[in-house]
């Protein structure tokens, strides 16, 4: 007797297919079903003997480190603001048609830095004034503390209070030799250099010292200045021929209108408008 390898069944030795399942008794047995996979079970994880000290769960926010997280952004904050300097040096004729100016800085200068301090630009400003040195009416670069910039916006408006518009004679002015002591001062290296004409008057092509543009276009470039802002009679042929060649040539700028009329009031208020839109556009040239 024979067993089939299909069913099991017993089958007579002469018989060539199973009774029972009908197999081909005479092929090889067929192969066995590998058995299913058993799935290992995960490690179990080892217990801490009982002298090892367990960890500590985390700790949750605390208020000292929510003010540690808060002191770290304004540190933060701080860096980049120191990173965006602007030393912005006020060139300003001070003849004697410019006191309504001169008063309208000083009221309106504190509020021009505060503007471009909540932009996030660290600023220091300073002052040249200046008249007419061809009938020797010498320019003056003024100083606070012994320096020529400085972040004591209250002192540069006790030396702004304290200008009278006086003298310069007929047009044109001095602007040239002013702007050209300009670019001398000791701006810092890491900050925007600008310079910022305050004038109603156009220059001289000759003064005293510069005798032509170009010289004053290459002492732009070696200082070098980065922000130009002439805020002149933008009707006036002559300035635009020449300050505007200025920045045109050298730097960053744009001409701003001081304003116009008879009407001191009218003129007063045109030029504050203008000084305020003058700090957002150096905020935003600061980078």
């Amino acid at each position: 007797m024979i067993h089939c390898p299909s069913c099991n069944a017993l089958n007579l030795p002469d018989t060539d297919f199973c009774s029972d399942c009908g197999y081909d008794l005479s092929r090889p047995a067929p192969a066995a079903a590998a058995p299913a996979p058993v799935a290992e079970a995960e490690p179990a994880p080892t217990p801490l003997p009982p002298s090892a000290p367990q960890p500590a769960p985390a700790a949750p926010p605390t208020a000292a480190s929510g003010q540690d997280m808060l002191a770290a952004l304004r540190s933060r904050a701080e860096q980049l603001q120191q990173k965006r300097q602007a030393d912005i040096l006020f060139v300003f004729d001070c003849t004697a048609s410019m006191q309504g100016e001169i008063d309208t800085l000083k009221d309106t200068i504190i509020a021009f830095a505060e503007s471009i301090q909540r932009d996030g630009v660290r600023a220091r400003v300073g002052l040249i004034e200046y008249r007419d040195r061809l009938i020797n009416e010498e320019h003056t670069v003024h100083r606070f503390g012994g320096e020529v910039f400085t972040q004591d916006v209250a002192a540069f408006r006790h030396i702004v209070g304290n200008l009278r518009a006086s003298g310069g004679g007929d047009e044109p002015e001095s602007a040239y030799d002013a702007l050209l002591e300009a670019t001398r001062q000791p701006f810092h290296p890491e900050s925007q250099h600008v310079l910022v004409l305050i004038t109603d008057a156009p220059p001289h092509q000759k003064d005293r010292e510069v005798q032509s543009i170009d010289t004053l276009i290459e002492a732009f470039r070696q200082a070098p200045i980065h922000q130009f802002y002439p805020v002149i009679n933008t009707r006036d042929v002559r300035c635009q021929q020449t300050y505007l060649r200025l920045y045109e040539s050298s730097c960053r700028g744009a001409a701003f209108d001081m304003g116009k009329g008879e009407d001191f009031k009218e003129r007063a208020a045109h030029f504050q408008r203008t000084l305020m839109q003058l700090g957002k556009t150096i905020s935003t040239a600061t980078r």
